[in-house]
């Protein structure tokens, strides 16, 4: 049975923590590792880091995210109708204030989540925005 869970946070680097825990409780149980929970926490991470750093000029705006889980993988998609960004710039300054976030180092944001995750994707769609979609399949 699949499940479907969307949640929509603003786009603020203390949110950030709602998307983590939302996606630890949907992985519990699931045969997940702990390493893979880790791993998919860290990519959500940096894909709604880049939405709260690079999406706004101002805090009015939201990051869309949603979670569907298959019985194999989960795939994740982080949404915003900002400006969108440039995989070389650096992660969110005002993440890193906030201790339950961890980051990699700046500009590393789409090289981290690439490495953690079995399939990426980047998308820039007509309307404007950005949409990463990353998918994990269950590691046990």
């Amino acid at each position: 049975m699949n499940e479907f869970v969307n949640l929509d946070i603003p786009a603020q680097a203390e949110y950030v923590v709602l998307g983590r825990l939302a996606l630890a409780g949907l992985l519990r149980g699931r045969g997940y590792s702990e390493d893979a929970v880790a791993d998919l926490k860290l990519a959500l991470t940096e894909a709604c880091s880049n939405s709260v750093r690079h999406a706004y000029d101002h805090d009015d705006g939201q990051v869309h995210l949603s979670f569907v889980l298959h019985d194999d993988r989960v795939i994740i998609r982080i949404r915003d109708e900002g400006a969108g960004f440039r995989e070389d710039e650096e992660d969110c300054p005002a993440c890193r204030a906030i201790p339950e976030i961890k980051l990699g180092d700046g500009g590393m944001g789409i090289s981290i989540i690439r490495a953690v995750v079995d399939e990426f994707s980047l998308e820039r769609p007509p309307e404007g925005g950005t949409v990463l979609v990353l998918t994990k399949r269950c590691d046990a």
